[in-house]
């Protein structure tokens, strides 16, 4: 990138890749109309206009399809434009950015951290989101508390589970209230029964396409990309990079015409739904099928749930509200406070026929009148602790970040993969969580570059990436006005202290040689225990506090025999296998 000339990035053909360019030149040149029909969004249009740059297409132009069929493509054939500018220069801006922000930073972390370390202008935040939680749990306290139940006999001999309203906070409050619970006369205090509509959720957009394939289907947000990209191109699904929570006007007849003849009249209520985010990418719609009445679409099985997920969330966009009848039943006894069951059924089931998955359980009470005699069974406490927030799960980072503004959700399965793949996080079942080197690089960021990691930051760089593509704001401009004072800023960091120790080891650890205190490390491998005396001694420990024996075997390879020593470097203690002639010597 070219900083000096307006940040004007250079662009070369990958290695190895000349002979596509040629087999193009070659077919564009016999071609009397050339049309460029890559993806509806800023990254295709900036794919259409290399295109034109790299085998100099003057005559080419642009066409725009939402999903691959027949009508469509015939009809964007019929209404070619030019390549779109602002479009193409809100992604190269993006890409010149991240460039920008990530090998600054990057380099500064090598030097000052570790090296082979990286940081990112979106990476970052979505890691500081799962270093805060990580931040949460460990200064979380656990209090007692106690759940207090009693379980009755009605009139009608059915059996009614009831929990109490308060929840003590000592044993002995608990106890005081199963006392006098046992010994108390039980009635009915009050019965309510009212109706409760649920309605429909919009049709998918990128992200509730991630969360809910993760939620529902297990699926990553690769996974359910990857997925989602092949039913695309086999024309099965709209385009699945969108923003967008609308629907064509052809689709919601469609929809129409399908749920009163699979569901009936009463099922059908047509809706539009409003896009919440107010900087939508350009793809027009929703996620949606392209022909709603294929009921299964598919080359692989995930391909296939994927579809029908996409497909029921498509018709129940278009239902009409499920109605759900609530109930109560209060049971009350003197000196105690009252005692309560609630249930639910669905009395219409409206968009749930379409997807019964989110009806979730129906709890049925038994049928009883205020001022009933209730019978009791058995009332006993127990005992629980509160628990720290959850670690995000796949689907609960997306949906962070896309509150936070962070980032748009086409790049959010990216972001993900890269977090994890760096060994920042680990995904340890389906919880995200931070690991020591990624609570490093979180730490060396928020203390040296907070502003550049925060979430307004963030938001407000989407902001003016979104006015470049809408032609509102200047590229150069746009790169200069941050670029320089981002320069200083890690220029002003080049005399600041390595980071060598992490803090104190547990005092439980001392150094196994001379008995010291030892330092939290990071090395190659993760984080160790290293002798505070270091380098006049070279006792270490594991993470966990198991010695580490220097320059002595530990073992021999199953296969080949050589020694395994444990050695020490400058990244810290690490593996090596000595060569089968200085076995001997060994």
């Amino acid at each position: 990138v070219d900083i000096d000339r307006g940040f004007t990035p250079r662009y070369v053909v990958v290695p190895g890749k000349a002979h596509v360019i040629e087999a193009i030149q070659k077919a564009a040149d016999k071609a009397d109309h050339v049309l460029l029909a890559t993806d509806p969004d800023r990254e295709g249009e900036a794919i259409a206009w290399h295109l034109t740059e790299a085998i100099n297409l003057g005559k080419a132009q642009r066409v725009v399809f939402n999903e691959i069929t027949k009508e469509a493509v015939q009809e964007a054939i019929k209404n070619p434009r030019p390549i779109d500018q602002n479009l193409r220069r809100a992604q190269e801006a993006r890409r010149v950015l991240d460039r920008l922000v990530g090998y600054d930073l990057s380099g500064l972390i090598w030097k000052k951290v570790r090296y082979g370390l990286s940081a990112g202008r979106v990476q970052s935040p979505a890691l500081r989101i799962v270093c805060e939680r990580e931040r949460e749990i460990r200064a979380f306290t656990p209090e007692e508390y106690f759940v207090i139940t009693a379980d009755f006999k009605t009139i009608k001999k059915k059996k009614l589970t009831t929990t109490c309203s308060v929840e003590p906070k000592t044993g002995k409050e608990a106890a005081h209230i199963v006392e006098k619970g046992e010994k108390g006369s039980w009635v009915v205090g009050e019965v309510t029964s009212s109706p409760v509509k649920r309605s429909p959720r919009p049709p998918f957009t990128t992200s509730t396409l991630q969360q809910t394939a993760s939620s529902r289907l297990g699926f990553s947000p690769s996974r359910t990309m990857r997925a989602a990209q092949k039913l695309y191109e086999a024309g099965r699904i709209t385009y699945m990079r969108t923003d967008s929570t609308n629907l064509a006007s052809v689709a919601v007849s469609a929809i129409a015409l399908l749920v009163k003849k699979e569901f009936g009249e009463k099922y059908h209520e047509a809706r539009v739904y409003k896009t919440k985010s107010k900087n939508a990418q350009e793809a027009h719609e929703a996620i949606r099928p392209t022909d709603i009445s294929r009921e299964r679409a598919g080359a692989t099985d995930e391909e296939e749930r994927l579809y029908a997920l996409i497909r029921a969330r498509t018709l129940a966009s278009q239902m009409a509200d499920a109605v759900m009848t609530r109930s109560k039943i209060i049971a009350i006894t003197d000196g105690v406070p009252e005692f309560s069951a609630t249930g639910s059924t669905i009395a219409f089931d409206g968009w749930l026929a379409a997807d019964p998955f989110a009806k979730g359980e129906e709890v049925i009470l038994p049928d009883v009148t205020a001022g009933e005699p209730l019978a009791l069974e058995k009332i006993e406490s127990e005992g629980k602790f509160t628990e720290p927030p959850p670690r995000y799960t796949e689907a609960g980072l997306v949906k962070e970040l896309e509150k936070r503004g962070i980032g748009r959700p086409s790049t959010y399965a990216s972001t993900i993969k890269t977090i994890v793949d760096r060994g920042y996080v680990l995904k340890d079942g389906r919880a995200l969580k931070a690991t020591a080197t990624g609570e490093v690089v979180d730490s060396f960021l928020g203390k040296h570059f907070k502003k550049y990691v925060s979430d307004s930051f963030t938001a407000e760089m989407e902001n003016e990436l979104d006015q470049i593509a809408a032609g509102e704001r200047e590229y150069a401009e746009t790169l200069k006005n941050f670029y320089i004072p981002f320069a200083r800023d890690v220029k002003s960091k080049e005399k600041i202290d390595k980071v060598t120790t992490l803090g104190d080891a547990p005092k439980e650890f001392p150094c196994p040689l001379c008995g010291g205190g030892m330092v939290m490390k990071l090395g190659r491998a993760g984080v160790f225990m290293s002798c505070s005396r270091f380098p006049d001694c070279h006792g270490s420990r594991t993470e966990t506090g198991a010695v580490i024996k220097n320059d002595e075997p530990i073992g021999v390879h199953p296969e080949t025999g050589e020694l395994i020593f444990v050695k020490r470097g400058r990244f810290g203690p690490y593996l090596e296998m000595n060569k089968k002639e200085d076995i001997a010597e060994a």
